[in-house]
């Protein structure tokens, strides 16, 4: 069998995306596994090797999931949606080489309903290329209420309670940061958004 170039290429590959994604989700703890094995109907042992990268779920545990995490779905969705913007991308530039002529793009709207698959909570990578207006919207307004209660909260959580794209929840934080409400503090990988006073 040729080796798959593509996302998730090996076995540990994609045993250790889950359990990053189940710990993501659900944390680490006893209640998590708890939760994972009233969603799929697997063995308690089954959950922690999942949580802990051991091995990633068979296909009817992993379509269970699939049904039941919105973290787990969303990743999928990124997944396909970035594999059919290559594949235009890739039959764009054929038409370019065969026919030697800039070929008319149509326009497409993404899909807010599709997080896009990009690197999550990066501020250097948020999109601040469009005007915020001073008065914020219901997003905004929900992040900075979770943020000054002292919650963990990032473009993925206003992606998954809002069901809007990733890019759109950046624009919404980059809109809060450029108006000087918060700022994010820390590493990358583990910082957090604060309030400013």
């Amino acid at each position: 069998m040729p080796t798959w170039k593509g996302a998730l290429a090996g076995r540990q590959d994609y045993a250790e995306t889950i359990a990053d994604l189940l710990r993501r989700e659900h944390g680490g703890s006893h209640r998590a596994v708890k939760q994972i094995m009233s969603m799929t109907d697997a063995s308690e042992r089954t959950v922690k090797h999942w949580m802990a990268g051991q091995h990633g779920p068979d296909t009817v545990f992993f379509l269970r999931l699939l049904t039941n995490s919105p973290v787990i779905r969303a990743f999928v969705l990124g997944l396909i949606e970035s594999a059919q913007t290559a594949e235009l991308a890739h039959q764009r530039a054929a038409q370019l080489r065969t026919f030697g002529a800039p070929v008319m793009q149509v326009p497409q709207t993404p899909r807010q309903d599709w997080p896009e698959n990009g690197r999550i909570n990066d501020p250097e990578s948020v999109p601040i290329n469009d005007p915020i207006n001073e008065a914020l919207n219901e997003r905004q307004r929900w992040f900075l209420a979770r943020v000054g209660a002292g919650h963990f909260c990032r473009a993925d959580d206003i992606s998954a309670d809002w069901k809007v794209s990733l890019k759109t929840a950046r624009r919404d934080i980059a809109g809060l940061c450029s108006s000087g409400r918060v700022r994010f503090v820390g590493a990358r990988r583990n910082g957090r958004y604060r309030i400013i006073a």
